[in-house]
């Protein structure tokens, strides 16, 4: 099957996205599809880290002026342009496909339709904004509350939950494996960090002293404060990189991770390293709040409300229960998730 990704990165968006996307464009070409993406051209775009790995990426213009979300929710404003422009611009490219995957917060029912009825594929669309989409099927790794009575008002068939999560082969692997864990504290945000989270914590780290822990800080490669990171951490335990190869590995060998919610719960939970969690985005906080319930991370809130004193006050908490830090109780996550979706992709029928 010839199978085109709509996804994108950028500074606003972060590259979650594009991420799980290309977990699933190299599960789909080792069964012996024609993978391809279609990215918007702009500011933090990943459109050549995606062709490092060996997948053609079809680059669409960029719009002029930049357009400024207004929030972390106007995801017309991540688009850059209208629905209707974005799907015209994709058509100007892609003449033929068999099956369209969309994963983005500003494409749904509006653009699915309209590549539909010009090429006449089968639309798979990744999500988890609850919404319209014309599409076969339907993928949502989250867990929420009333989770099979979402996207009710679509008629694809539905993939719900975190067993459909789009993890790398090496979590399955990893999970499988015995490590000898360190302590250590591994923290990660997302790939910009909008919200500084990793300032404020590298500023709470900075006035810790005879932590049991070090902690390895992974800013993300778009974060524009690595710099200033790295000088205040340099004379502290802590550890600032942008990027880290065996991130996978490093986080298997934690006792503790803080982060963002989001695609890496579930990184987290495969690996079984209990967390502390972030909201970074408005679209994570209901999720944050339902494991919270469940009583399967420590949540510390909204990141619009969080501070330097709130990684403070976590590190404390770490600094006194550490050496009980691992009772606890997780989401189940096998790590097969891209396995569970690529047969399904495959049994659509043309």
């Amino acid at each position: 099957m010839n199978v085109i990704i709509r996804a994108d990165a950028s500074i606003h968006i972060g590259s979650g996205h594009v991420m799980r996307c290309l977990v699933l464009a190299a599960a789909l070409k080792e069964k012996g599809h024609v993978v391809s993406f279609v990215c918007r051209t702009q500011s933090g775009n990943m459109i050549e880290f995606i062709r490092q790995h060996n997948i053609d990426v079809i680059a669409l213009e960029e719009v002029t002026p930049l357009i400024n979300p207004n929030n972390d929710a106007d995801y017309l404003g991540w688009l850059q342009c209208s629905v209707e422009k974005d799907a015209i611009d994709f058509l100007s490219q892609i003449k033929k496909a068999d099956i369209v995957i969309t994963d983005h917060y500003a494409i749904g029912c509006e653009w699915q339709t309209i590549i539909f009825n010009k090429l006449n594929c089968r639309i798979v669309a990744i999500d988890d904004l609850n919404r319209e989409h014309n599409a076969d099927l339907i993928i949502d790794q989250n867990l929420w509350l009333n989770l099979e009575d979402r996207y009710s008002n679509c008629n694809g068939r539905k993939l719900l939950g975190p067993k459909y999560a789009l993890l790398r082969p090496s979590f399955k692997n990893l999970r499988e494996s015995s490590h000898k864990l360190k302590d250590q504290v591994i923290a990660f945000f997302g790939g910009n960090d909008l919200t500084k989270e990793c300032f404020k914590l590298v500023k709470a780290l900075s006035v810790c002293s005879d932590l049991p822990f070090t902690v390895i800080v992974v800013a993300g490669r778009s974060n524009p404060n690595i710099i200033e990171l790295q000088q205040i951490s340099k004379d502290i335990n802590v550890n600032v990189v942008s990027y880290l190869d065996n991130f996978d590995i490093e986080l298997r060998q934690s006792k503790y991770a803080i982060g963002a919610s989001g695609v890496s719960n579930w990184e987290r939970f495969c690996l079984q390293v209990p967390s502390s969690v972030v909201s970074v985005a408005e679209n994570q906080i209901e999720l944050s709040e339902y494991l919270s319930e469940l009583g399967v991370i420590r949540y510390l809130g909204n990141s619009n409300e969080t501070t330097e004193y709130t990684y403070l006050d976590e590190l404390a908490y770490l600094k006194s229960d550490w050496f009980n830090i691992s009772k606890t109780n997780f989401v189940e996550v096998d790590g097969l998730g891209v396995d569970y979706v690529v047969d399904e992709i495959s049994k659509i029928k043309l």
